[in-house]
C-alpha cells in the first residue's frame, strides 16, 4: 500500500488533478455482518428445526460434534478469527472446519437476513467523515454477494440506511474489477478482509484495511489513513 500511494502522490506532484473516489465494502465496514451471522448460527446449533438436504447433514455433524475444540455459542470473535484463517489460507481445527463448511447455509436465499442486518459501530461517522475529505459524490459502495437474495437485499439496506444513490452502489465478487473501469481517478477500497484489499490492490487501487471489523476504532483507523492518503 506504500507503494501505491507514493505513486499516486509522485503523480499529484506533476500537476495533475486526480479524483479521489473511495469505495465501502458493507459486510464488517457498514453493515454489523458478523452479528447477524453469530445469531442465525447459534439459533440453529441450540435450535431444533429441521432441515432438508445438504444444509440437515451439515448441521447434524456441527450439533453431534463432541471434540475439545469445540466452542459454543459462536461469538463475533471466534467468527472474525475464522475468517482471517480462511483468507490466509491457515490450518483450522475440526470444530472451525465445521462452522466454515456450514455458516453460510442460514442465510443463503435469506433476504430478511441480510435487510436487517444491523448497522456497524460508527457507520454513519464513516460516511460522513469521507464525504468531509472526498466528497459525498464520490462515495461508491463495493460489497461482495453470496446469491441473489443478498444482492437485491444489499440494494434495499443501503437504500433505506444510507443516502448513497443506487447507481454508485457496486455488488461483485471480483472487486479487483473496479480499479480499473476508473482509469483517470484514484481508487480508494476500505474493507475489513484481507482479500479483497489484495484484489483491489492488485488491479491498482489502494486499499484501506477496515479492522478491528464493525468497529469506531476502525472508523478512526480508516478516516485517519484516508486523510494521510489524500
Amino acid at each position: 500500500m506504500k507503494q501505491l500511494m507514493e505513486s499516486w502522490r509522485n503523480y499529484m506532484d506533476q500537476g495533475s488533478e486526480v479524483k479521489t473516489l473511495v469505495f465501502l465494502d458493507m459486510d464488517g465496514v457498514l453493515v454489523d455482518f458478523s452479528e447477524g451471522l453469530v445469531n442465525a448460527l447459534n439459533r440453529d446449533i441450540s435450535g431444533d428445526i429441521e432441515y432438508r438436504n445438504s444444509r440437515a447433514k451439515k448441521l447434524k455433524k456441527v450439533k453431534e460434534y463432541k471434540g475439545s475444540d469445540r466452542v459454543f455459542p459462536i461469538t463475533k470473535n471466534f467468527m472474525a478469527e475464522l475468517m482471517i484463517k480462511k483468507d490466509a489460507k491457515e490450518e483450522m481445527t475440526n470444530w472451525e472446519l465445521l462452522i466454515k463448511r456450514y455458516q453460510f447455509l442460514p442465510v443463503v436465499q435469506n433476504y430478511d437476513h441480510w435487510f436487517n442486518l444491523p448497522k456497524a459501530q460508527g457507520a454513519d461517522s464513516l460516511i460522513e467523515g469521507v464525504a468531509s475529505v472526498v466528497g459525498f459524490e464520490n462515495i461508491y459502495i463495493l460489497s461482495a454477494p453470496v446469491d441473489q437474495e443478498s444482492i437485491r437485499a444489499k440494494y434495499d439496506w443501503i437504500k433505506e440506511n444510507t443516502s448513497i444513490p443506487s447507481e454508485r452502489v457496486i455488488i461483485r465478487k471480483d472487486k479487483g474489477s473496479v480499479p480499473p473501469q476508473f482509469p483517470d481517478n484514484r481508487c480508494v477500497l476500505i474493507d475489513d478482509r484481507a482479500k479483497y484489499i489484495s484484489m483491489f490492490e492488485s488491479t491498482g487501487g489502494i486499499g484501506i484495511r477496515h479492522f478491528p471489523e464493525s468497529s469506531s476504532v476502525a472508523v478512526d483507523s480508516s478516516l485517519m489513513q484516508l486523510k494521510e492518503l489524500v
